[in-house]
This record gives C-alpha cells, structure tokens and sequence, in this order.
C-alpha cells in the first residue's frame, strides 16, 4: 500500500504568518503587522457595505415637479390697472418757412448791387437786389426809358388842364392824356420792379443765389425770404399711415437736448400722388428759436389714438389661441381667460371685455400653466 501523505494546512495568510512568526523574531514582527492590516481591511469593507446599504434605503431627492405641485408654479404677474394709452406714428419731411417764396427777375439784367445778406430780415417793400436799369433790348422794360415816358405824360396832363380852364381844349382831350399818364405810371412801376428786386412780404433773407456782375434770366430766382418764426414740414404718408393721419391731429418734435416742441398736423391732400402714390400732407411748427431752418429734413411723430383711463395690460400677458386674445389670471391658481383688446401700442395692450382693474395677469411662466393650477407669484418690486 501506499502510504498516506499527511492533511494538507489551508494556506490562509495569517497561517503563512504564524508559521513565519514561529521561525523567527522577525518572521514574528511582520506575521502581526500583516495580521493587523487584514483586520482594518476587513473593518473598512464593512464599514462601507454598511454605508452603501444605507443610502439604498434613504429617500430619493424630490423633484423639480413634485416641488411645483407642493408650492405652485412660479410665475410672474402684473395687475390689470387703469392709465393713458396713445399711438405714434413716426413721419419724415422737409423744412419749409410758413411765408416762402423766390425773388425772381422778370428781365435779364446785370446784376449791380445786393441790398441784403442772408440772415436779415425784411419788410414787404425792402430792395433785395438791384439790376442795371439800362435795357438790352426795347424788349425789357428800361427805367429811363419809362421814366422820361411818365415824365412827359405828366407834363401834358398839367398843360391840357391850363387850357380847359381857358376853354382852348375840350375835356375829351384831357381825359385822353390822363389815360395815357395811368399807362406810362404803370410802365415806371414795372420797370423799377424790374431793376429793383423787393421784398413782398416779412421775412428773412434766407439764401442769395447771384453775386453782383451776373447776369440773371427771365424768371429766375435770385433769393429767397422765408417766415421761419413758423414753419411747416412737409411729408409723405403711405396707405398704412394715411389712414390713420387727419388734420388737427398733435405733432412732436425732440430736438436733440430731449425737449419736445408741440404741432399740429394741418393740411392734407384730398388725393395721393399718382405717380408715388403716397398720401402728401405738412404739419406746422412754432420756430422761436429758429432751429428749424428751410431745407433741414427732420423725422417727428404724430399721435394718431388716444385712450384716457383704458384698462391697459403688458402687451406681453396677451396669449393668442387660433386668433383670440387671451390672458393667465391668478389669484393662487391659474385660469385661461378670453379677452377683447382694443388699442395697442408697442409694449401695452388696451382691454375692453374679459377683465377687470386689479385683478392679476401673468406675465412670464405661461407656457408651463394648465387650467386650475397652483401658481406661486415670484414678483420683483411689485406687491401681490
């Protein structure tokens, strides 16, 4: 038979250890370090097998929509409140003096001499501008042509009347003389406008097109006088706004230091331009200080509506639904409610129906809202 070999030890490491310790002082030393650090490691393994199944057993953190169930859904609202509500419409013309006209030459004459300079100011009468009144061509009217012409009509009529008093002439012949004295003072008047261009109404000088030496053309402008103490601007309007523009309605002006200057829409044409197709029109402007200069293009607005103590809500509370108005009311939970909007404007929306002063509308947080639902007002600056 063969013989039997002894049991075989289980080479658990302690028992690695304790033979090793058993062998030598050091073998002994070391066996108790190993059998210590097995010991902490079986401690901290329980430890966290301990941990892991208890935080198996705590309770799940609560979700954002159980959080929304228990508190309510945060919204932002705004209370439906009483005020003033007007629209704008932003226009754009040129600058024109009430009073503004051309001072034009009827002849073609030199230029010899310029009464005025730009800026002043003058009275219905006042030479502007002077032109040789010597005549090219019998054509033009000539000043001395037309004075000596009236000169001696006026002769004549101081003769003929001696003799009808001494009964040598008949009253038909001077009746006669004192026609043609009527014309030639008529040519006088037309030959010194001629040469001296005047004023024909107040105003001031506010360009001078010729130089002295020139020579200008028939019909030609050789200034311009304006009544800028008012000032009209013209505009043109397009379908869209000319049917919201009527006269008498108020204008503004902001000049560039914010100050507003207040006008008046006042003439509008009975008919668009064929040709633009646009709706012409002016609106007037009082011009103390004279910023308003002819020929400036300005931008200013008119007020086209206007409601006083509208019922007026953010233009952004308004909820569209297949093409009806709506709002979010709370008053802890939210209600869907139509409404019927009149005026609006860019930020505001005017109610007429649906809604009543005080009562709270919702103005961002909408989109997560669903009929009878608990709502919590997040508010900033505003009591709820």
């Amino acid at each position: 038979m063969t013989p039997t070999s002894p049991p075989r030890a289980w080479n658990w490491p302690w028992a690695a250890a304790r033979r090793n310790s058993m062998t030598s002082p050091n073998g002994s030393r070391k066996g108790r370090i190993i059998i210590v650090l097995i010991i902490l490691a079986v401690a901290l393994g329980a430890g966290f097998a301990a941990r892991f199944r208890q935080l198996g057993q705590a309770e799940e953190p609560a979700s954002v929509r159980s959080v929304q169930e228990r508190e309510g859904i945060p919204v932002e609202t705004v209370q439906a409140a009483r005020g003033d509500l007007a629209t704008w419409m932003t226009l754009a013309g040129t600058v024109e003096g009430v009073v503004q006209y051309p001072v034009v030459s009827t002849n073609a004459l030199q230029v010899v001499g310029i009464a005025v300079q730009e800026g002043d100011r003058v009275e219905p009468g006042d030479v502007i501008v002077q032109l040789a009144d010597n005549a090219p061509s019998p054509m033009y009217h000539s000043l001395p042509r037309s004075r000596a012409a009236y000169d001696n009509a006026l002769t004549e009529v101081r003769r003929l009347r001696n003799l009808l008093a001494e009964g040598a002439v008949s009253q038909s012949d001077l009746d006669a003389a004192e026609t043609l004295l009527k014309v030639r003072a008529a040519d006088l008047k037309n030959a010194e406008s001629a040469t001296n261009l005047t004023a024909r109404e107040a105003g001031v000088v506010t360009s001078i097109l010729v130089n002295v030496g020139d020579t200008v053309g028939g019909g030609r402008p050789v200034a311009w006088v304006a009544d800028t103490d008012q000032v009209k601007i013209g505009f043109s309007a397009g379908s869209g706004q000319a049917l919201a523009l009527k006269e008498g309605l108020e204008a503004v002006w902001t000049d560039p230091e914010g100050r507003r200057h207040v006008g008046a829409v006042t003439q509008l044409d009975l008919m668009a331009n064929p040709v633009t197709h646009l709706l012409e029109g002016e609106a007037t402007f009082a011009n103390e200080d004279g910023r308003l200069v002819p020929g400036l293009l300005i931008s200013f607005q008119v007020r086209t509506h206007q409601r006083q103590g509208a019922l007026v809500v953010p233009a952004a509370a308004i909820v569209t639904e297949n093409g009806e108005s709506k709002v979010w009311v709370t008053d802890g939970a939210a209600s869907l409610r139509p409404v019927q909007v009149g005026l609006r404007t860019v930020d505001q929306v005017e109610i007429l129906d649906g809604l009543r002063a005080g009562e709270r509308v919702v103005l961002h947080g909408q989109t997560l809202l669903t009929e009878g639902v608990k709502t919590r007002d997040v508010s900033v600056g505003e009591e709820s």
